[in-house]
Formats: C-alpha cells, structure tokens, sequence
C-alpha cells in the first residue's frame, strides 16, 4: 500500500483544487469550478433580464429613471450572485459583505441607483482578490466589462421644448421626432402641456451621437415649430 503524501505539495494538483474551492491561480484549472461559475452568471443575467424587460412594465416606463431601471436590476442581480459564490466559498465573509454594504449605503454618496450598483460590484471583485479567488475575480470583471459595454450602447436623454402655443404642439412634436430618428435614434415618449406651452420627448441615442449634432439638426427646424428647447436630465 503506498504511503499517503508528506505534504500538500506532493498531491496531484487536479486533487487539490477542489480542497482550495476556487481559491488561487491553480483554481484557473479547474474547469468545473470554472464551467459552474460561468453557467451561474449567465443563468442570474438571464432571468434578471426577464424580469427587468417584462413588456408590461417597460409599456408603462414615462420618465429616464423607470427607462434606465432594467441596467440597475440586472447589475444588482450580478452582485448578489458573485456574493452568493463568495460566501459559499468563505463563509465567514458574510458579514463582512453585509458591513461594506451597509457602509456604501448609509456613508457613501455614490449618485444613481445603477452607479451604486457598480461600486458594489468593483468592491465584490476587490473582495475575491482579497480572498484569491481570482476566477471569481476575474471572470466577474470580463463579464460586467461586457455586460455594461451592452447595457450602456444607448443612452436615453430628454429634450424639452418650450415657447410653443396649442396648435403647434403637434407639428413640433412630429417635427423633433422626425429629426431625432433620421439620426438614428429611438423615440421611447414623449409628453405635452398644453397649458405651459411645452414638449417634453425622451428618447434613446446611439453610442456616438453628440449634442452639438442633435443641436445642429433642431436648428433647421421651422421657427414655430423649433420654440426654445435643451436637456433635462
């Protein structure tokens, strides 16, 4: 019967990774390991995605915030799940994930919901390098790097437009649709008042697409239709 190993160094290295349960740069080899965590953020992105672009929802999104809100969720789902992989890893980290959650929440100013969402997720990644659990690490940092160049390939603005009477609100509002659209853009609302003689239109730009252009082409506009507009938002 052969002896067992003197030391940790002289088992197999395929043995070995399952004991370190993802932690170093020998757990890149573990393809399991690696195959489950893919699978894992890719199935957390999906069904977050799901419900985050329900069609009855996002029929009913009226303002930039409700527009924007899939990214937030989406983003939000991503990070629980790597904390999931970290605690089920280190458990002890749980309450150290709960205390930096509290602390980016309650002292630190962060501005939108999307944002906050990203600085929890650069701190998770710090975290799994401070753990070595560089796959996590790693993987999670490609992943979000495309998953925000996706999320973020249009951006959605407002114009409002105002110095506009009653019978003019409608050939404006046609007028600015049009051109937003010959320059690529989506018109996702748009939202009259009739009693303050104003236009508000939200739409979605291509990656790209400066103001100055946009500006340009409301110029040509008739002058009773252009009115004065600029940006909300």
């Amino acid at each position: 019967m052969r002896a067992p190993p003197d030391s940790l160094s002289e088992v197999p290295l395929a043995n070995q990774i399952p004991q370190d349960l993802g932690l170093g740069w020998a757990a890149f080899y573990d393809l399991g390991f690696i195959t489950s965590m893919l699978m894992i953020l890719a199935v957390t992105i999906s069904l977050a995605a799901l419900l985050a672009y329900h069609p009855t929802t996002r029929a009913k999104a009226t303002t930039i915030e409700e527009i924007e809100q899939p990214k937030t969720f989406i983003m939000y789902a991503l990070v629980g799940a790597i904390i999931a992989i970290i605690v089920k890893v280190q458990p002890s980290m749980a309450l150290v994930v709960f205390g930096i959650g509290g602390l980016m929440r309650f002292r630190t100013n962060v501005g939108e919901a999307k944002d906050t969402g990203r600085v929890i997720l650069v701190t998770v990644i710090g975290l799994s390098c401070g753990l070595e659990l560089y796959v996590v690490a790693v993987l999670t940092a490609a992943l979000s790097w495309v998953l925000i160049f996706v999320l973020e390939r249009n951006t959605v603005e407002r114009v409002v437009v105002q110095g506009l009477d009653k019978d003019t609100l409608q050939p404006a509002a046609d007028a600015y649709g049009a051109a937003l659209r010959e320059l690529g853009c989506t018109v996702v609302g748009e939202e009259k008042r009739v009693k303050k003689g104003s236009l508000a239109i939200i739409y979605r730009a291509p990656r790209g697409l400066a103001r100055n252009t946009i500006e340009a082409r409301f110029a040509e506009l008739p002058q009773a239709e252009r009115g004065t507009f600029g940006w909300e938002g």
